[in-house]
């Protein structure tokens, strides 16, 4: 990671076609396009997402296509997220995360960790109200729900291992959304951040991974974060504004070495960490 990017030392960008060969990449689409009938499916299950029909985005969940088996899970998501009562089940997202085209991890990841658009959540509805229930049903359902939260935690982890490198940035953004997992998550993402010379070969899941332990401010990620600041010029930004969420000595010399570096926009963001006349410009 110390030497020149690729495109500096070669002239060429990643993944840019060889002896006429197609370029490769992860924004490149190998696979034919869907044809008319899978078109129709995925349109169909996102209209039902957006209308709130919870039985036929669970009729496409099991389609033999990723698109619409991805845009089903999307749809039963939204339909969970804006309080919709027949939505996304702990199971499902459990079956999306260990599906075995990467597009719809992805999605599933997505939903794991994406906002909550209710407003109102089981928790908020029925935190004024006694348990008539009884403690013994309090309690199992507690169980159950921390077994949920034990199997995927696990599916997570296992994305952050992903041979797909789609899915690991995905995996790692989710990761920096869930700190009540940190625990679990840190090692794994300070592994695919770094620090250098180690950390993962495709440069955006680093990126991914430094943003996601600045967010969730772990000690344990301090060490990687630190060593993005000697990454590409995308990565070393990222880390110092990771830097944010730690403190020390080490963390306030390493802001001052980026007011030096090569890349302006590191260099400007280290002076927005520092503060106002940092750079000796200011009156």
């Amino acid at each position: 990671m110390t030497g020149p990017d690729h495109h500096e030392a070669t002239g060429k960008a990643d993944g840019a076609p060889t002896d006429g060969a197609p370029p490769v990449g992860r924004h490149v689409h190998p696979d034919p396009a869907p044809d008319t009938e899978v078109s129709t499916r995925r349109r169909r299950v996102i209209l039902a997402g957006h209308g709130g029909d919870a039985r036929l985005a669970r009729d496409l969940l099991t389609d033999p296509t990723a698109p619409v088996r991805a845009a089903a899970l999307g749809a039963l998501d939204r339909i969970a997220r804006s309080g919709g009562v027949d939505g996304l089940t702990t199971n499902e997202l459990a079956t999306g995360l260990a599906d075995p085209e990467p597009a719809v991890r992805r999605r599933a990841l997505e939903a794991l960790a994406g906002p909550d658009q209710s407003g109102a959540g089981p928790t908020d509805d029925e935190a004024g109200r006694p348990d008539t229930a009884g403690s013994d049903q309090a309690d199992a359902g507690r169980r159950d729900a921390a077994e949920r939260a034990t199997v995927l935690t696990g599916l997570l982890l296992a994305c952050l291992e992903d041979a797909d490198h789609s899915v690991l940035e995905v995996a790692c953004w989710a990761a920096g959304e869930l700190p009540e997992v940190a625990e679990a998550t840190v090692d794994a993402l300070a592994v695919v951040a770094g620090p250098e010379p180690g950390g993962h070969e495709d440069a955006l899941c680093r990126e991914a991974a430094v943003a996601a332990l600045g967010a969730l401010g772990h000690e344990r990620g301090r060490a990687a974060v630190l060593g993005g600041l000697r990454d590409r010029p995308p990565v070393r930004r990222r880390a110092v504004l990771a830097l944010a969420a730690f403190e020390g000595n080490d963390v306030e010399a390493a802001l001052e070495r980026a007011l030096e570096d090569r890349d302006w926009q590191v260099r400007q963001a280290a002076e927005d960490m520092l503060g106002p006349g940092t750079t000796g410009d200011c009156p």
